[in-house]
């Protein structure tokens, strides 16, 4: 920590303000530190499976569908369109799972769409051996879509910490 200069040694005037602003910003970075990680608590996922060798865990699975889209997001018309897929079929795949969350997740940058559905772990296998209904018929549509590309699909694990 910064302490004042002392009265027998007074630096001059730009050296003060130089110094005077350093001990600002030194003690305004102390906000930004990373947090300690022995604070850090995770609440570990009930009847998870292990991961990295008992370092994590998952109680969750997730179902990923995305595509490319093209436009501005603002005023995409094929991002207007995957949106009234999405309205279309959110109530089916509400029904999945009673522990059923769906994430919408759009990127303007890279023009990415993707929709993941996460059901607890106990009913991924059931959707999972069902073809993950009703994606065939949701990924048909997007890409029916113009300016939709890339449609694909991915299984991860999801995990709220």
């Amino acid at each position: 920590p910064c302490q004042p200069a002392t009265p027998y040694y007074p630096l001059p005037n730009a050296k003060m303000k130089t110094s005077a602003l350093l001990c600002a910003f030194v003690a305004s970075a102390s906000a930004f530190a990373p947090a300690n990680q022995q604070a850090v608590s995770r609440a570990p996922a009930l009847n998870g499976v292990p991961l990295a060798n008992g370092a994590m865990e998952f109680d969750r699975v997730c179902r990923e569908w995305r595509c490319k889209y093209t436009g501005d997001k603002a005023t995409s018309e094929s991002l207007e369109e995957i949106s009234k897929v999405v309205d279309e079929y959110l109530p089916t795949i509400k029904e999945i799972s009673d522990g059923v969350t769906v994430n919408r997740l759009v990127c303007g940058g890279c023009l990415d769409f993707k929709l993941m559905i996460t059901v607890p772990l106990a009913d991924f296998g059931a959707w999972e051996e069902g073809g993950h209904e009703p994606e065939s018929a949701f990924l048909e549509k997007l890409k029916a879509i113009e300016g939709v590309s890339q449609v694909e699909t991915q299984t991860i694990t999801n995990v709220e910490i």
